[in-house]
C-alpha cells in the first residue's frame, strides 16, 4: 500500500505565534497597554530627568557642560542603536527583544542610584538609551503584529502615541515631585522599578513572535552604520551645546563611516535594508519626521527661554506652563486613530503638520508684556493638537506597504529620522536666533518663524502630492 506523499511544512510566521485569544478585544487591549507603557518609558525617562539635573549637579559639583552628557549620552545611544534595535526585532522573537530592552533600561538605573561620581550617572544613561533603542522598534512592531492593517491598527497606534506623549508630560511633573521628596536618586530608582515591572508584564501578556533564523546581519556594515548615526548626532550636539571647535573632525569621521556603510559588504544582510528605502511611504515618513521634529523640538527649546528670560518666570513655573502641549498631544492622539480610519493618513498628516506650524507661528506674536493665555497657551494647545495628529499618522505611513518581517526595521527608520530632526532643530534655530542680533525676543521670533515655516512647507508638500 502506498504511503501519502510527505507534505512540506508551512513556514512559521509571526502571526502563527499569536494566541487566538489575543484577537479578542480584552487580551489585545491589555497587550496594547503593556506595549504603550514600554514605549512610554522612553519619553518619560527623558522628561523625568530634567527636574533632577540641578540637584544632581549640586551634589557632584558638575557644571552645565558636564550635566548635558546625562542627556546627550542617552540621545547618542538611542539614536545610534535604533536601527540595530529594529534589526533585532525582525531577527529574534519580538517579545524577547522588547524584554531585553526593558531590562537594559532597568539596569541603567543601578549605577545612577549607586553613583559616587557624576560619570557613573552618565554611563547609566548611555545604557538606558541603548535599552530604549531596542524597546521602541520592538514595541511598534508588536502593535502591528497584534492589529491587522486598517482601522484597528490606526486606533491602536493612536493609543500608542498618546501614551508616549502622556508619559513625557507626566515625567516633567514626576521628576520634580520625586526630587523634592527624597532626592534625585529616587528618580532613577522609580525608573528602574517601572522598567522591571513592565518587562514582567510583557512576558505574561505579549505573544512571542517568530524568529527569522535565516537572516544574518553583516556586522561590519552594521557597525559602520551605527557609527555614522552616532557621529551625525554628536556633530549636531557639538554645534548646539559645545561650540564648533571639534565639529570638522566629527563631520569628517561621519563622512568616512557613511562611505564605509555604502561600500562594505561582507556576508549577511545590511543593518538598514535599502529595499525599505525604495518603499515610497517609508522614505516619505522619514523625510517628514525630520522636518516635523526639527520644528517641534527646536521651537519648544525656545519657549522656556522666553518664559524665563523675557517674562521672568521661575524654572518650575515655566515647566508647568509648557505642560498644556503634552495634555493636548495625549488627548488628540487618542482620537487620531478614528480620524485616520475616516479621513485617511494624508488628510490627518496634512492637518497635523499645518496645525503644528500654526501654533508655533502664534509665538511670534509674544511680546514683553503679553499675557500667558495669548499667545503662549493657545499656541501650545494648537501645536499640541497638531502633534497628536502627526505622530500616529507618521507611524501608520511608515509601516504601510512594509512586509511583516521588516516592520521593526521600518519603525526604526522613522524613529531615527525623528531623532535627527530633534537634534538639528535646537542647533540650527539657535544659530538663526543668534544671527538675528538685536534682542533675545527678536531672535526667538526668528527661530519660531523658521520652525513654523519648515513644518508648514512639509504640510503643503503632503497636501499637493499623493502620500500614503
Amino acid at each position: 500500500m502506498s504511503t501519502p506523499a510527505a507534505r512540506t511544512p508551512r513556514p512559521t510566521t509571526c502571526q502563527d505565534t499569536i494566541p487566538k485569544s489575543a484577537a479578542a478585544p480584552r487580551p489585545a487591549l491589555l497587550a496594547l497597554l503593556v506595549l504603550s507603557a514600554a514605549a512610554g518609558l522612553d519619553a518619560g525617562s527623558v522628561a523625568v530627568l530634567n527636574s533632577a539635573l540641578p540637584a544632581l549637579g549640586a551634589e557632584f559639583g558638575a557644571g552645565p557642560q558636564a550635566l548635558s552628557w546625562a542627556v546627550s549620552g542617552y540621545a547618542l545611544a538611542f539614536a545610534g542603536l535604533l536601527l540595530a534595535g529594529g534589526a533585532l526585532a525582525d531577527r529574534f522573537p519580538r517579545r524577547r527583544v522588547l524584554t531585553a530592552g526593558l531590562l537594559a533600561l532597568a539596569a541603567g538605573a543601578v549605577p545612577a542610584v549607586a553613583a559616587s561620581d557624576f560619570w557613573m550617572v552618565a554611563a547609566g544613561r548611555v545604557l538606558q538609551g541603548a535599552g530604549a533603542a531596542i524597546t521602541v522598534p520592538a514595541a511598534t512592531a508588536l502593535v502591528a503584529d497584534l492589529y491587522a492593517a486598517g482601522p484597528a491598527r490606526s486606533r491602536a497606534l493612536g493609543v500608542f502615541a498618546s501614551a508616549q506623549a502622556g508619559s513625557y508630560g507626566a515625567g516633567l511633573v514626576l521628576g520634580g515631585v520625586l526630587t523634592g521628596a527624597a532626592g534625585w536618586r529616587l528618580v532613577f530608582a522609580v525608573q528602574g522599578a517601572a522598567a522591571l515591572l513592565t518587562a514582567l508584564a510583557a512576558v505574561r501578556v505579549l505573544p512571542a513572535g517568530a524568529p527569522d533564523r535565516n537572516r544574518r546581519v553583516d556586522p561590519g556594515g552594521g557597525a559602520a552604520l551605527v557609527a555614522t548615526v552616532v557621529l551625525v548626532v554628536l556633530g549636531v550636539d557639538l554645534l548646539a551645546h559645545r561650540g564648533a571647535g571639534r565639529l570638522f573632525a566629527v563631520a569628517a569621521a561621519a563622512g568616512a563611516a557613511g562611505a564605509a556603510t555604502l561600500w562594505w559588504r561582507r556576508g549577511g544582510d545590511a543593518l538598514l535594508d535599502r529595499a525599505l528605502l525604495r518603499i515610497p511611504t517609508v522614505r516619505t515618513s522619514a523625510a517628514l519626521a525630520v522636518a516635523f521634529y526639527f520644528c517641534v523640538n527646536g521651537s519648544l527649546f525656545f519657549v522656556p527661554l522666553y518664559l524665563q528670560d523675557v517674562r521672568g518666570m521661575s524654572p518650575a513655573r515655566s515647566g508647568l506652563a509648557v505642560l498644556p502641549v503634552s495634555a493636548a498631544v495625549t488627548a488628540t492622539a487618542l482620537l487620531a486613530g478614528r480620524l485616520l480610519e475616516r479621513l485617511g493618513a494624508r488628510a490627518v498628516l496634512t492637518t497635523g503638520l499645518l496645525l503644528t506650524g500654526a501654533g508655533v507661528l502664534m509665538w511670534c506674536l509674544a511680546g514683553h508684556q503679553s499675557p500667558y493665555w495669548w499667545p503662549v497657551f493657545v499656541g501650545l494647545v494648537v501645536t499640541g493638537i497638531g502633534q497628536g495628529l502627526t505622530f500616529p499618522a507618521l507611524t501608520v505611513l511608515g509601516l504601510r506597504g512594509v512586509p511583516r518581517d521588516r516592520q521593526g526595521a521600518a519603525s526604526a527608520v522613522t524613529a531615527t529620522a525623528l531623532q535627527i530632526g530633534s537634534g538639528l532643530g535646537p542647533a540650527v534655530l539657535a544659530g538663526a536666533a543668534s544671527a538675528a542680533g538685536s534682542s533675545a525676543l527678536t531672535g526667538q521670533h526668528v527661530a519660531f518663524a523658521a520652525a513654523a515655516g519648515t513644518v508648514v512647507a512639509a504640510g503643503v508638500v503632503v497636501a499637493v502630492r499623493r502620500v500614503g
